[in-house]
């Protein structure tokens, strides 16, 4: 998929990860997900974090019922952000951790 990334007007790479992959945030005991241990979950999340870092890093140069119905957000407010990322302008971020709330740490 990368190389095709070159030849879109409007290519984009939107990964969905979670507050629990944030290692900065979760490496402080009173942070408000600190006491979930999800490894199953976080871990691979986390990966993917550290993946988005090395693509955004690779792309630089390019214009570019899993929780058993817990979750904080209904589907279409989970799907706002994302489709917000698909449909920044060609100039916009790359490579950073948002959510509707601002920028997540690492």
């Amino acid at each position: 998929m990368l190389p095709l990334l070159p030849t879109s007007p409007a290519g984009r790479i939107v990964n969905v990860s979670s507050g629990l992959a944030s290692l900065a945030r979760n490496a402080v005991p009173a942070a408000p997900y600190a006491a979930v241990k999800l490894i199953g979950y976080s871990a691979p999340k986390a990966a993917l974090n550290r993946l988005t870092v090395q693509l955004a890093y690779l792309s630089r140069d390019t214009a570019t019922d899993l929780d058993g119905h817990r979750g904080t957000q209904t589907i279409p407010e989970g799907a706002v952000e994302p489709v917000r990322l698909a449909l920044l302008a060609q100039d916009g971020p790359t490579g950073s951790f948002p959510d509707s709330k601002g920028i997540i740490p690492w």
